[in-house]
């Protein structure tokens, strides 16, 4: 999911909203039917005049503002439903509060929510992202549910509550998590969800399907398969014969990234070597000494951050499997989940700035090409400036704690 906040979240972005983006309108319920077969979650977006700066709600770009507070109680109410249903709703409901530090507490009909549940026989189950429902009026739903009723199955309950009340806490769909690298056949897609019961047009099927969130506007972490937030695909619609089934439950990545958003205790972040190595005239970075300890070791280049603070981003890490060369760059766009060229993700080496702070050194990228490229990255402007041993300057790629 889940640097999904840097995928709340991520998400976390390419810009999107819980499920999809295609107009600035709030949900009607004609907008968002879908098949009983299909049971899909479709977008909830805000009205354009309820929004701070409507310029920035197409695919969700205030998607790191739309997390509640630490620690927050967030107050919830139905709007009709029998006491069946409604308790089946809390069930699966709190299973997000044992690992998030949040509370639920559920009030009258009659009284103000952040949160109001409605249940029909649409076909179709929505929310809206976030502390986006606290925009909408108190006498109109934030968040429904299309195809409930007394004999539904647990199972039932469990995938789509649990879902929907993800989107609640500000979290996007799995499949666009900005670490996801689905190999989409788009004719199919478009095809299979163009048609009977979505009928959906092409800019639908892009911004709840194939785009992803961009990296720069979420939390995410690495893709996850067995996530809640994750749709249901045919091996058919991929062009290497991936698929995914429905989730039912939250995963073990689920769990540990709402519990990093939403802390029960801060974490503290700490500050680690930022190691160099040269192994054959190929250097390789890492924060994790006991990787390759002291074999091919050239020193430290600063300190990073563990988890994420203030004003960092992620150092991500790629090798390529083809001709050796390894990359460290802020920019996930870059290669985003690799698999072009050679390339292959290998996670997050640590947590740096992407502008000079107080106590900061600028870390120095440059490239050489040849039999045995290679990305090198010093704090010695002098180094290998101006050509020395191949090498061509690419700029400053991060700044690191001295």
């Amino acid at each position: 999911m889940k640097n999904y906040f840097n995928l709340f979240f991520i998400a976390c972005v390419l810009f999107l909203s819980s499920c999809s983006d295609e107009s600035i309108n709030p949900v009607s319920s004609t907008d968002i039917q879908s098949n009983a077969k299909e049971h899909l979650c479709l977008d909830a977006i805000v009205p354009e005049d309820l929004l701070e700066n409507p310029k920035l709600t197409t695919h969700g770009a205030l998607l790191k503002s739309k997390k509640w507070e630490n620690g927050q109680t967030i107050t919830i109410k139905f709007l009709n439903g029998n006491a069946f249903l409604q308790n089946k709703v809390k069930q699966f409901a709190n299973q997000w509060m044992q690992y998030a530090n949040l509370k639920f507490v559920y009030v009258n009909a009659n009284q103000s929510a952040d949160i109001r549940i409605n249940f029909d026989n649409s076909g179709g189950s929505w929310s809206y992202l976030g502390t986006d429902s606290k925009r909408i009026d108190q006498s109109k739903p934030s968040m429904n549910f299309g195809w409930f009723n007394n004999s539904t199955p647990d199972t039932e309950f469990s995938r789509t509550v649990i879902h929907e009340f993800g989107h609640a806490l500000g979290l996007i769909h799995e499949h666009q998590n900005p670490a996801a690298n689905i190999q989409w056949n788009k004719a199919k897609v478009y095809s299979y969800y163009g048609g009977a019961p979505n009928y959906w047009t092409t800019a639908q099927v892009d911004n709840n399907i194939i785009n992803k969130y961009s990296s720069t506007v979420t939390n995410y972490s690495s893709f996850d398969s067995q996530s809640i937030m994750l749709y249901s695909f045919p091996a058919s619609l991929t062009l290497n014969g991936w698929s995914s089934g429905w989730n039912t439950a939250l995963s073990a990545t689920d769990k540990n990234f709402i519990s990093q958003e939403y802390p029960k205790s801060k974490p503290s972040a700490e500050l680690r070597n930022l190691y160099r190595y040269n192994i054959n005239a190929q250097h390789f970075y890492t924060s994790n000494f006991a990787e390759l300890g002291n074999r091919y070791y050239e020193g430290v280049l600063g300190k990073v951050y563990s988890q994420q603070v203030s004003n960092t981003l992620p150092i991500y890490r790629y090798f390529n499997s083809i001709n050796g060369d390894r990359l460290s760059t802020l920019n996930w766009n870059e290669l985003k989940g690799g698999g072009q060229g050679g390339w292959r993700y290998e996670g997050i080496t640590g947590y740096a700035y992407q502008s000079a702070q107080p106590n900061t050194i600028p870390v120095y990228r440059y490239y050489k090409g040849g039999n045995r490229p290679d990305h090198f990255y010093t704090i010695n402007s002098s180094e290998v400036a101006g050509g020395k041993y191949g090498y061509q300057a690419e700029g400053i790629a991060f700044y690191v704690v001295r």
